[in-house]
């Protein structure tokens, strides 16, 4: 059994959550290690496949076993929305603890078939999958409207993928949504009960930016294992900078900018380490 999967079962026993945090820079990645050492909290960082390409896999992957074997920092990776075999081979490959494949945009037989494919490779190598459905909307951003409804996928459709794939995890639609919008959707939070009476798998919410925390704590008490916080990360990032540009505007060395950057992201990390594990 991976660490990630005694984690993820312990949440669901405790009713507790692991974040998943992404990044695409190093004040970003310092910052969640900062919060989960100070915490003794564990967490997972996560690269899109955009991130993962600026960032670089093999320099995600050393940096995460940097601070996790030398300064015992629980940090572990997952590569986020995958769209492809070949992507998430190479994630495994380099050494990704998890990985996410996005085949929501597949039909759905296709969708089976390809999961299926990933999860062969990667349970060879230890490494657990999360797959996906119904594509949950949106993307990591502030949005100035009203949140769109999707229509959700009928958990018997779930049901199926799950026990034909045997994915370890999935992102579950439960209303849930990418981004912050002005208004917010309306969650509807028995699937999560519902699902889990059918099968064991791990549920994981996506977009857990903006969601309010009566509703992040029902998803846990359900039995959500992990949820995932993009869109807030990057507000409080370019927020921090542009603050201080504001202030010291003719500033123009890295050292001194990017402290305030990191110390942002790092307190909103703590405020969402603190909820999901319910401290």
């Amino acid at each position: 059994m991976s660490k990630i999967e005694s984690i993820f079962k312990k949440a669901k026993r405790e009713k507790f959550a692991i974040g998943q945090f992404n990044f695409s820079d190093f004040t970003q990645l310092k910052a969640i290690a900062r919060a989960s050492k100070e915490l003794d909290i564990p967490a997972l960082c996560g690269t899109s496949q955009g991130e993962a390409s600026f960032f670089g896999k093999t320099n995600a992957v050393a940096l995460i076993k940097k601070f996790r074997e030398k300064e015992k920092i629980k940090l572990y990776l997952n590569f986020d929305h995958g769209k492809s075999y070949k992507e998430l081979k190479e994630a495994v490959d380099n050494g990704y603890d998890m990985v996410h494949f996005d085949g929501s945009d597949l039909d759905f037989d296709k969708n089976i078939r390809e999961t299926k494919k990933i999860v062969r490779y990667a349970h060879k190598k230890g490494v657990l999958v999360e797959g996906e459905v119904s594509k949950i909307g949106g993307k990591s951003a502030l949005f100035n409207k009203k949140a769109e409804k999707f229509t959700l996928t009928s958990l018997e459709k779930i049901v199926r993928f799950i026990e034909e794939t045997e994915v370890d995890c999935i992102a579950l639609d439960v209303g849930n949504i990418h981004g912050v919008f002005t208004e917010m959707p309306k969650m509807e939070l028995e699937r999560i009960s519902n699902l889990l009476r059918e099968v064991s798998c791990f549920v994981v919410l996506h977009g857990g930016s903006g969601i309010q925390k009566k509703e992040i704590r029902e998803a846990i008490d359900r039995g959500v294992v992990k949820i995932n916080i993009n869109t807030e990360i990057r507000v409080e990032w370019i927020g921090a900078i542009r603050d201080f540009l504001d202030k010291n505007p003719d500033e123009i060395v890295p050292y001194k900018i990017m402290p305030e950057a990191e110390f942002a992201v790092y307190k909103k990390i703590r405020e969402k380490m603190k909820l999901f594990i319910n401290k």
